[in-house]
């Protein structure tokens, strides 16, 4: 932690989250709240509510929720120190840092790191007008892309040689090193820099900010051992199983109300070139459920766009298995199958808009790809092929939330299979939703609460209750090594301290502590009763309170009655402790 968490502190107790999200998302008062369509996934009926007493905002669709820091990350794809700073700046507060920190080695690493890729992008794309050039744009030239398409997507050209880009870019050691974080150079077992990508066509990779954070390469010349397509390694701006090629320009398409999701950079700029832009591509990799997650927060409908072959069916089975258990609220997955030897690219080319339109049309719904698959080995007309697809299908449906999509899906495996759906419901259960957390899954929401997380709820909903317990507490310290008790000492000493602390102030005191996923997970449950409009919180907690005093006295007087010999003032204890029980 860079940023002084009293910094923080002070900075929650001055954003009102009511103007951050209303100035991204409008609002409309709802007694002592806000509700609204939730900028976060597709609904008709607003369900998303920032409650302005806590200073948080809670979805009771999606279950997404956060303070405002949290709103400026997922929403505006900021980062977590740049929310921070976002945040202070609107509130024209200066940021203070640790000892040691300051702003420049904070954030200026990552705000260097784009610099440099802006850079590399520029050096790319005026490669286009060296000599050495001349293959690539004929090759693109071949393949039916125009100069303006090329524009528009930033296209650019790494020339061979081992170090044009690095001798272009790199002024200094420390520059050096920055490019290397940035990944687009290496350092050989010799100490020698070199370029990642060399003799490639290059595609800049954007995050949903238009920001260029990686590239990808496609291989011009025959060289053995190196792959066609490369992209960038890991790096601080680039994790390629969250990222889409292309998720920057489908975010302009309005209204978006379908993704294309394709396997090739070619695949999105040729589509987008014939007019199709609502396209994207995973980056060398399977389609993730971090990918769908991010699709479906913006969208209902899901196409996948695959090669007919063997390999395309094996990328839409993955594709399946990770989507299944987000396919709730109307979300739709689907499968288009283009004819053997045809990808997106060479297919748009040859048939035009109207005829991948024509192919997207027959798009296979999930549940006939899903059935279809499972079935094609199995004779139906048997027991026992009815038996083993009920056995392959279960694994699947298992993970379908509850809905009226999971009842229709066992509703067709029961007229396949001949069995029931009320006995198919009872062998094929249906898993109940968990938080995700970063160490463990814990409970879901449904889980009850033991009595200390009941007081932390409360302390949550309604942070002036900690104002009613004594501090520093003796009896609460012997609890200590009971579950969540020290979180309970915590909350209450910082409660104290700041008297008018709301939700969010806590959870971001927290944020990146080993209490984190508690608070997340228990706050969960202060949304739920806010809503509900809970009452008699004071006496809940008092009682839960005087609870924990009695099991204190409980354990007291079980030790003293244990110990010989006793002192006097130990007897005396023990005497109270009798005359109190």
């Amino acid at each position: 932690m860079l940023i002084q968490r009293s910094f923080i502190d002070e900075l929650m107790t001055r954003v009102d989250i009511v103007d951050v999200i209303d100035s991204y998302v409008s609002l409309r008062k709802m007694g002592h709240n806000f509700k609204a369509c939730c900028p976060f996934h597709q609904e008709k009926t607003p369900s998303f509510v920032v409650f302005a007493e806590g200073q948080n905002y809670y979805c009771f669709g999606c279950g997404v929720h956060g303070t405002a820091i949290g709103f400026l990350m997922d929403f505006a794809h900021l980062g977590y120190v740049e929310a921070i700073h976002e945040l202070a700046a609107k509130m024209g507060m200066s940021v203070v840092y640790e000892e040691g920190y300051s702003q420049a080695t904070a954030i200026s690493d990552r705000e260097e790191l784009y610099q440099i890729m802006k850079q590399a992008t520029e050096f790319y794309w005026k490669q286009w007008q060296q000599p050495a050039a001349e293959v690539a744009k004929t090759y693109l030239k071949q393949r039916g892309l125009t100069g303006q398409t090329a524009k528009e997507f930033g296209i650019g050209y790494a020339p061979p040689g081992w170090d044009n880009l690095l001798k272009n870019l790199a002024t200094s050691q420390d520059q050096q090193e920055l490019i290397l974080k940035a990944g687009l150079i290496k350092k050989s077992e010799t100490g020698r820099y070199y370029d990642h990508f060399r003799d490639r066509i290059m595609f800049p990779i954007h995050d949903r900010r238009g920001r260029v954070i990686a590239f990808g390469g496609r291989l011009l010349s025959n060289k053995e051992n190196e792959p066609k397509y490369l992209n960038s390694p890991e790096t601080p701006l680039f994790q390629k199983g969250n990222e889409l090629y292309g998720w920057y320009f489908a975010r302009k398409v309005r209204p978006l109300e379908q993704v294309i999701v394709v396997e090739g950079y070619m695949d999105v700029v040729m589509l987008a070139q014939h007019g199709i832009h609502n396209v994207v591509a995973t980056l060398g990799t399977a389609t993730t459920r971090e990918h769908l997650t991010r699709l479906f927060r913006e969208v209902l409908d899901i196409i996948f766009c695959f090669d007919g072959d063997a390999a395309g069916q094996k990328a839409a089975w993955r594709a399946l298995e990770n989507g299944i258990p987000l396919l709730q609220e109307g979300r739709q997955l689907s499968f288009m199958f283009l004819p053997p030897g045809e990808d997106p690219d060479s297919f748009v080319r040859k048939h035009g808009t109207t005829g991948f339109h024509h192919y997207l049309a027959e798009s296979q719904p999930l549940s006939k790809f899903l059935f279809d698959t499972l079935t094609q080995s199995l004779k139906l007309d048997t027991p026992e092929g009815q038996a083993r697809l009920v056995e392959l299908a279960k694994p699947l449906l298992t993970k379908l939330p509850k809905g009226a999509y999971r009842d229709s899906m066992l509703q067709k495996l029961s007229e396949l299979t001949q069995v029931e759906s009320s006995k198919l419901t009872t062998l094929i259960p249906s898993q109940q939703p968990v938080l995700a957390r970063k160490n463990q899954s814990p409970p879901n929401i449904r889980t009850p609460l033991s009595l200390i997380q009941k007081a932390i709820v409360h302390l949550l909903h309604k942070p002036v209750l900690a104002q009613t317990v004594e501090y520093p507490n003796t009896k609460l310290s012997q609890l200590a090594n009971q579950p969540d008790m020290l979180l309970l000492l915590n909350l209450i000493e910082f409660i104290r301290n700041r008297p008018h602390v709301t939700l969010a102030g806590i959870c971001e005191h927290w944020r990146n502590t080993e209490y984190e996923n508690t608070l997340n997970w228990l706050s969960r449950h202060t949304f739920q009763q806010t809503l509900a409009m809970v009452t008699q919180l004071d006496e809940e907690f008092v009682d839960a309170i005087k609870q924990f005093y009695r099991e204190a006295d409980k354990q007291r007087y079980e030790l003293l009655t244990q110990k010989r010999p006793l002192t006097e003032d130990e007897r005396q204890e023990l005497q109270n402790l009798l005359r109190v029980s």
